[in-house]
């Protein structure tokens, strides 16, 4: 008998709406430019979104500056943007939170996101902007700074009540609780890294078997992006407990195998996922 298990990191909460249709913070929604004022990425209409997939994503959408008019942050087409033609160009967001490639304003032309000396970057746990892009006609735009004290921040990465980050669900077109079919709500899918579009994409134990040596619990799927832990629990007992070194394994992609070596007694066992930092 066998019993899927799937704890959850929970993230601070932070709701899924802004001005407009975008995802940039409200009460955070600015950066500087000596020569062109404030740019307001919050703006009515502007529409400044993060995109992200889980290992890439990009910026879409418009920023507002009362002195320069609207900021574009990518070409009409989406990203990721490979910034070679004039039908394909943009700012592209890495895996690390560095932010590449160019934004365009009608009035101040291209504005460079990962300029010598200068730089942008999103943290990925709080949404926050930092560092200076540059414009050949506006000079440094600087995204976060105090005297005031301004700086632009995404709910992207600001999670629902389960723990599931905004981009998740919004790349999935999902909320934490659209079941697609297979039982398990989207949040699950997100901790386990399935599909919660594909019903036949879920977490699952998918044999039990001994072996003189051992007891091997296989399992799939195995992300590259989760850790799993096998658990197990004595027949008159009611509380689980780790099975020593094989706490916190990380995923190799497709079936896995956690192994007890303990054999001398009848277990109920689990597989625990959780989301690797």
């Amino acid at each position: 008998m066998s019993m899927i298990r799937i704890s959850v990191m929970i993230f601070s909460l932070g709701a899924l709406v802004a001005h407009g249709a975008g995802n940039i913070d409200e009460t955070a929604e600015h950066a500087w430019s000596e020569n062109g004022g404030w740019v307001e990425g919050a703006a009515a209409q502007g529409e400044l979104t993060v995109h992200f997939d889980g290992s890439s994503g990009y910026l879409s959408g418009h920023a507002w500056g009362e002195n320069i008019g609207w900021v574009k942050f990518g070409a009409n087409t989406g990203g990721p943007y490979v910034n070679t033609s004039s039908t394909d160009w943009g700012v592209n967001l890495s895996s690390s939170g560095t932010l590449s490639g160019h934004a365009w304003g009608e009035n101040v032309g291209w504005i460079k996101f990962d300029p010598s000396y200068g730089g942008v970057t999103v943290n990925m746990t709080n949404g926050t902007f930092a560092g200076r892009a540059w414009g050949e006609n506006i000079g440094w735009l600087t995204f976060m700074g105090t005297s005031p004290d301004y700086g632009l921040r995404t709910l992207a990465f600001d999670a629902q009540a389960q723990g599931t980050p905004n981009w998740w669900l919004t790349h999935h077109a999902v909320i934490e609780t659209t079941d697609d079919g297979d039982h398990v709500p989207a949040w699950k899918e997100y901790v386990a890294d399935t599909d919660p579009n594909d019903p036949g994409s879920y977490f699952r134990i998918s044999s039990i078997s001994n072996t003189p040596s051992a007891t091997q619990v296989a399992f799939s799927p195995a992300s590259p992006r989760r850790s799993y832990t096998l658990m197990r629990r004595a027949l008159q007992t009611n509380g689980w407990s780790h099975v020593m070194g094989q706490v916190g394994t990380p995923g190799t992609g497709g079936e896995n195998t956690l192994h007890d070596t303990n054999t001398w007694e009848r277990m109920f066992y689990t597989v625990e996922v959780t989301v690797t930092p």
